[in-house]
C-alpha cells in the first residue's frame, strides 16, 4: 500500500477508530487521515501511524481509560488468572454432567493472596505467548505461557507453538536486561554502531 491508499486500506478503519478514542497519533496535515506516517524495518513506503516514539503506551493508556469508564467492565488490577473453571471442576462438586464448557476463572488477588472463583457466561483468553521459554528473548517477562497452559488444561487444541516472535532490534547489555529499540530506527535508515 502506498500512503495515498491508506484511507482505503482496511487498517485505516482501525486507526480512525483509535483516533476517535483519543489516541494522540502524531499529526501531519498533508498525511493520510491527517497523520504522520513512518517506516519500520524493511518497509519501502511510509505506512506506520505512530504517537511520537511511545505508540503502544499511547494506545494502552487511552483504551485502559475507556475500559475504566465503561459501566459494564470491572477491572481487577493486581489479579492473576490461575486456571479456568471447567466442567471437570463443577462435576467434582456434584453438578450434572453436560457438554464440556468453561464457567469462569480462578484468579489470585495478589494483595490479599486469596484465590477466588469468578463465574462468567463467556471467557476470552488474551494472555500473550510463551517467549520466556527462551533464556535470551525480546519478549516481556510476563510472556510465560500461562494462558496457553490454561487453555490446554481446559481441552483446547494448541498449535504452532514453535512460532515465537523475536523483535529484531534489541540492545544487548551483558549486565542488564536487553531492551527493545524502536523499529523506526531501521525504518528511517538508522544504524547502531560501537563507539570505535
Amino acid at each position: 500500500n502506498t500512503p495515498e491508499k491508506l484511507s482505503t486500506h482496511h487498517g485505516a478503519r482501525a486507526i480512525a477508530w483509535l483516533v476517535s478514542q483519543g489516541v494522540p497519533f502524531s499529526a501531519d496535515p498533508e498525511g493520510p487521515l491527517g497523520l504522520h506516517l513512518t517506516r519500520e524495518g524493511g518497509h519501502a513506503v511510509r505506512r506506520i501511524a505512530h504517537a511520537a516514539d511511545a505508540t503502544g503506551k499511547a494506545i494502552h493508556d487511552q483504551l485502559l481509560g475507556a475500559a475504566r469508564r465503561h459501566p459494564n467492565i470491572t477491572l481487577r488490577e493486581r489479579w492473576m488468572a490461575v486456571d479456568l473453571i471447567t466442567s471437570r471442576h463443577v462435576q467434582r462438586l456434584g453438578a450434572d454432567e453436560g457438554p464440556p464448557r468453561v464457567y469462569g476463572v480462578y484468579a489470585l488477588d495478589i494483595d490479599t493472596q486469596r484465590v477466588e472463583a469468578l463465574a462468567s457466561r463467556a471467557v476470552v483468553l488474551a494472555t500473550g505467548g510463551a517467549g520466556k521459554v527462551y533464556r535470551y528473548t525480546t519478549n516481556p517477562d510476563t510472556s510465560t505461557g500461562d494462558g496457553i497452559a490454561m487453555a490446554w488444561r481446559a481441552g483446547c487444541r494448541v498449535a504452532n507453538m514453535e512460532f515465537i516472535q523475536f523483535h529484531p532490534t534489541c540492545l544487548y547489555h551483558p549486565q542488564e536486561r536487553s531492551f527493545l529499540i524502536t523499529e523506526a530506527l531501521r525504518g528511517e535508515g538508522g544504524h547502531l554502531k560501537l563507539p570505535d
